[in-house]
């Protein structure tokens, strides 16, 4: 075939439109599977406001309002500055869902946590002091990062026979 023949040969049309059609085929596939990707950097949202994101997963049942956790855990504000950390008070702490005084939205949080697994959540102040702040808290959002460590199934109940004190002992 000569160039003029060439030249003068009927388009192809089909075969451009299905080129086309193939590049807009992968470039949605991509887009859907970045997207169903990037799903995992999403926290769940729930109706208290609460975002919980799990970074690793743990293993066995989730933490149930009678169980005690050892938890790891570094509370930071909105701004990223740390306000508080289990290593302040000595290395991974004891916390129970049902354990008085604890914040409602960790309460919340932990009954989605399985042991050996490490988690990010934030939460509106409301959350964590349901009648206010404390003077001189700063203010925004608590974002939170737990590792736990240790799960103990009916673990609550000896966490408030340890806060009640040691038994008494007989007298002499």
């Amino acid at each position: 075939m000569t160039v003029a023949e060439a030249a003068h040969r009927p388009v192809n049309r089909g075969r451009t439109m299905r080129l086309w059609l193939g590049f807009l085929i992968i470039i949605a596939a991509a887009i859907g599977l970045a997207w169903l990707g990037a799903g995992s950097l999403r926290p769940q949202i729930s109706a208290t406001g609460l975002q919980f994101r799990t970074v690793v997963a743990g293993t066995g049942p989730v933490i149930g309002g009678e169980d005690a956790a050892l938890l790891d855990y570094i509370l930071t504000m909105d701004d990223g500055a740390p306000v508080d950390s289990s290593d302040k008070h000595g290395g991974a702490q004891p916390f129970s869902p049902s354990m008085p005084g604890l914040f409602p939205g960790f309460a919340e949080a932990m009954t989605k946590m399985q042991e050996g697994g490490q988690y990010r959540f934030t939460m509106p102040q409301t959350l964590a002091f349901p009648s206010g702040p404390p003077p001189g808290f700063p203010k925004g959002p608590l974002t939170f990062e737990v590792r736990v460590q240790k799960v103990v199934r009916g673990g609550a109940a000896m966490m408030r026979q340890g806060a009640a004190g040691p038994p008494p002992q007989p007298q002499q």
